[in-house]
């Protein structure tokens, strides 16, 4: 089954699949409010649409681009992972600093078990 290409980013929109996507690939650190924008494209498309794999599922962080970056997150345990409205962000040296979608996240390897519903950001700061 072949998933379709998405990529989010600031302000720009590419054509990938027949439809519009916003590019999430940045050359610099992301901000929480890009960060929030883009989850938010994301829950967007998936409730337009229904596609679970449009949902938000993942953000990487560079270890440089994480350092320094002040992005809201905590880590309940060590099985849930860092999070930020609730969605798992993982940091590594040489990753892609990036927001990716369920399916992407899925083609990467990663454990479905691992995805969590956007929290508001409101319900993010209790």
């Amino acid at each position: 089954m072949a998933i379709a290409g998405f990529l989010w980013s600031v302000g720009a929109a590419r054509r990938m699949g027949g439809r519009d996507r916003a590019e999430s690939t940045y050359r610099r650190p992301m901000t929480q409010d890009q960060i929030d924008r883009i989850l938010e494209e994301m829950q967007a498309a998936f409730e337009k649409t229904g596609e679970a794999g449009e949902r938000p599922g993942l953000i990487t962080f560079d270890r440089d681009d994480w350092i320094g970056a002040r992005i809201p997150s905590c880590c309940t345990s060590l099985g849930r992972g860092i999070r930020t409205r609730g969605i798992q962000v993982k940091v590594a040296k040489g990753r892609e600093t990036r927001v990716w979608t369920r399916a992407e996240a899925l083609a990467m390897g990663e454990d479905p078990d691992s995805f969590e519903d956007l929290k508001s950001r409101e319900d993010a700061k209790a």
